[in-house]
């Protein structure tokens, strides 16, 4: 039996592959099948370069890295609906000292609580969090 070292994203790298399935799941299954995943191509992992937000804006459906740098007023997030983008990963950056980055709704929860409200970013310039939707909320994931 010959088996081969594949890298499978980073969190599964080095597992080892034999048969064109890994712990009894097919890899690029055309049904999905609980545990199973579909191998990606470099094209379909391609993310969009951050697009900076001087005002208030509503979330592109391509926008993945935000850079927040209000110039006037707090600048103000509108997600798009959660139940329709679960697992959506997005990043956000405040330059402004003086302006905080909020949500439109309450529906952030903040890396220290489950409970959602509208807080995203301080008026702090160099803060920034990773917010990761869950079907319901924006999660923060990560922040600095």
């Amino acid at each position: 039996m010959s088996t081969n070292t594949k890298s499978i994203g980073i969190a599964y790298e080095d597992q080892y592959l034999s048969g064109g399935s890994m712990d009894d799941y097919v890899i690029g299954a055309t049904t999905p099948a609980a545990g199973s995943f579909t191998v990606l191509s470099a094209t379909q992992l391609k993310l969009n370069a951050p697009v900076t937000k001087t005002a208030s804006f509503t979330l592109g459906a391509t926008e993945n890295f935000i850079i927040a740098n209000g110039s006037a007023a707090n600048v103000t997030v509108t997600f798009p609906t959660a139940s329709a983008n679960t697992g959506r990963v997005v990043v956000i950056k405040n330059l402004s000292g003086t302006y905080t980055v909020i949500s439109a709704s309450s529906n952030v929860k903040p890396v220290a609580s489950g409970t959602a409200g509208t807080a995203i970013l301080a008026a702090t310039a160099g803060k920034w969090a990773v917010l990761v939707c869950d079907g319901t909320d924006w999660v923060v994931m990560a922040a600095g």
